[in-house]
């Protein structure tokens, strides 16, 4: 086969490992090479090629054709017997007319025996075998796709969001690299992430945020839309006017305490979403206010979004957050990061773990196929309530899982070695 525009590198390579699997040795050498022609970044291929045109050439070989016995001569023995006979009848006639020589008393004298020669036994070689040695396995990766059952891109909304917008000071700071300001780019982000079809129209949603209205006041911090069923074009009116004063501060912990308040009555799953630039700057404690948001609510969720962070130590500072929350804490430096994190938070997340229960891989429902070493992991989905599965992945094989939603409740179907 020859690879075309439409044929991606991994898919050459994982279309050569079942050919290799399968033992088809012309197949899995056509695909690799094919491979090699288009790029480098499989190290491996050399050794897969090598060991299948070997194996190809075991298989193709037989033994060697036997040879014919030799044909033993016939005239050979005759003319040695009669040459024997003439030497015999000569050796008669010169004896009989030697002279007789003079008697000689001979005096006896030991002969010292002989030794006979043993025969030098040589070791005959075993007749070659077409027979190849074993050769070793090679440990190939395998692939797990965790997608929505119609193939579609899959997203879990949760029922009720709210989403804190960072109006400190600092966000009037420009991100690093253009000169647009902070709080520009974050509008933005936030912008793309209310129109991009990810939030279901019965979510209910809920938009807080401090610092547009007075100066180094930890006071200033207020709810600009309650929590309500989806209104896109209302939230981004919203939106428009999240504009910070300069010198405002950042009173984290008091907005999360907020928050709670503002979903006091939210039933379902809710996911708090953070956007900040920094950390608290009104001696509060943020992290014990997300570990008090999620406190016997375990359908709750803190997420946290670090944008565009230049104070060492605050990185730590926002994961605690995240952590105590029992959410996910995203990095963004520029605008798309932004919008990307954001649309994470409400997508379905899981993680593969291993049997000594150590994280392997972590993934979105929907997303990008991840690769992982050949085992048995447990597939743990973070959908409410929480989902567990055991599967296998096998030695180049991929692994598909299939979610879908019955009921309200999301169900899995796992296909093993799919091609």
């Amino acid at each position: 086969m020859s690879p075309n525009n439409f044929i991606q590198p991994e898919e050459l390579y994982q279309t050569g490992l079942r050919h290799f699997n399968r033992g088809e040795w012309s197949a899995a050498i056509s695909v690799f090479t094919a491979l090699q022609d288009m790029t480098d970044q499989y190290p491996d291929v050399d050794e897969l090629i090598a060991d299948a045109r070997l194996k190809l050439q075991f298989e193709g070989g037989g033994p060697p054709a036997a040879m014919p016995p030799p044909r033993r001569p016939v005239l050979l023995p005759i003319v040695a017997g009669l040459a024997l006979c003439l030497a015999i009848v000569a050796a008669i006639t010169v004896y009989q007319r030697r002279p007789s020589p003079p008697e000689v008393i001979a005096v006896a004298t030991a002969i010292p025996p002989t030794t006979t020669p043993q025969p030098t036994v040589r070791p005959t070689s075993a007749p070659p075998t077409t027979t190849p040695p074993p050769t070793e396995v090679a440990v190939i990766s395998g692939t797990l796709q965790v997608s929505a059952s119609d193939e579609s891109i899959f997203v879990t909304t949760p029922r009720n969001i709210e989403i804190i917008f960072d109006g400190s000071g600092s966000m009037r700071r420009k991100v690093a690299g253009s000169d647009t300001e902070r709080w520009q780019v974050a509008q933005e982000a936030l912008r793309a992430f209310l129109t991009s079809g990810g939030i279901s129209p019965q979510t209910n949603v809920a938009l807080r945020t401090y610092g547009r209205q007075r100066t180094n006041d930890c006071g200033d911090y207020e709810v600009v839309q309650n929590l309500s069923l989806y209104n896109r074009e209302t939230l981004l009116s919203v939106v428009d006017t999240l504009v910070p004063v300069p010198g405002a501060r950042t009173p984290l912990a008091f907005s999360i305490r907020a928050a709670a308040d503002d979903l006091r009555a939210a039933e379902g799953s809710t996911a708090l979403i953070v956007i900040t630039d920094g950390d608290e700057t009104c001696n509060g404690d943020p992290a014990a206010e997300a570990a008090n948001f999620v406190k016997d609510v375990p359908e709750r969720k803190v997420h946290v979004i670090g944008f565009a962070l230049d104070t060492p130590g605050d990185n730590a500072k926002l994961q605690q957050i995240a952590q105590n929350g029992n959410g996910l804490y995203f990095d963004a430096s520029n605008g798309a990061e932004l919008a990307a994190a954001l649309a994470q938070t409400i997508q379905l997340p899981y993680q593969v773990v291993t049997s000594e229960g150590n994280e392997a891989a972590r993934g979105i429902v929907g997303g990008e196929p991840i690769v992982v070493p050949p085992g048995t992991y447990t597939l743990r989905i973070n959908a409410t309530p929480p989902i567990e599965r055991v599967l296998d992945v096998a030695n180049g094989e991929m692994v598909n899982v299939l979610v879908q939603q019955q009921g309200g409740n999301l169900t899995t179907e796992i296909r093993e070695n799919a091609p």
